[in-house]
């Protein structure tokens, strides 16, 4: 009798134990299941460009400095499949854009005639000059691309050559100085304008890449500053190199 109550013992505590081992183990995977088809994926892509500007066609009183003018553009990206290899891929985004320039440039100046008129000139600070001095120009933009998959995977995780065009809007103009007065002073100096910058910006574009890293050239046709721009700025272009990241 002794016997056979220990050896009861002895089944029912494993078999206890397995059993809320395995109940534990699928309620767990219950939970992730679910956790998993609550959690809402993007209908597309985060796509990020880091590059540097290069202007064409700038006035002599805006000496290029390639490092200050950088670009940073951040789109959400959605893909329509053609085939395998073609697919078409618009986007929504914002492309924020610096020009820098060397410490001998002249800052921009609003000045009036004797007839009223108001036009921009450059203008120089009083002491010991400029130490820098930045132009941001920030858009909306919506690229669109045609990008072909030399692999034609499901996955279209191979090298890719893609062409697109886009269109942006400008919301937002800076300028940021930093100089040292007659006084010895250092000193900073943020002015939010337009400065006549053009408020519509169209281009084209190229990508050649591989998975998710690519690298791009973007060339603009619009003018970065209208009529009423500083002298000498009426036929300013701009391009812009750099590198890609999409991920999500």
């Amino acid at each position: 009798m002794l016997y056979s109550r220990y050896m009861m013992k002895k089944i029912i505590f494993p078999f206890f134990a397995v059993l809320l081992l395995t109940s534990s183990h699928l309620v767990k995977a219950q939970l992730t299941e679910e956790v998993k088809k609550k959690t809402p994926e993007l209908p597309g892509q985060i796509m990020v460009d880091f590059g540097f500007n290069s202007t064409t066609d700038a006035p002599s009183n805006m000496p290029y400095h390639w490092w200050r003018s950088k670009s940073v553009g951040i789109y959400f990206v959605k893909s329509f499949e053609f085939s395998k290899k073609l697919e078409l891929r618009p986007g929504i985004g914002v492309s924020l854009e610096k020009f820098g320039h060397n410490k001998n440039m002249g800052v921009f100046s609003y000045q009036e005639d004797i007839n009223g008129s108001v036009s921009i000139e450059f203008d120089t600070i009083p002491g010991s000059g400029l130490k820098k001095n930045q132009l941001a120009v920030n858009y909306f933009e919506a690229p669109v691309e045609v990008r072909f998959n030399f692999n034609g995977n499901e996955k279209k995780d191979g090298l890719f050559l893609a062409i697109g065009g886009s269109a942006a809007y400008r919301f937002e103009s800076h300028t940021k100085i930093k100089y040292t007065d007659e006084y010895g002073n250092k000193m900073k100096d943020k002015q939010k304008n337009d400065f006549g910058l053009n408020k519509i910006r169209l281009g084209a574009y190229g990508r050649l890449g591989y998975r998710s890293f690519s690298v791009f050239y973007k060339t603009y046709f619009t003018n970065v500053f209208n009529s009423d721009g500083p002298t000498g700025t009426a036929d300013m272009l701009y391009s812009t190199i750099g590198v890609s990241l999409t991920g999500l």
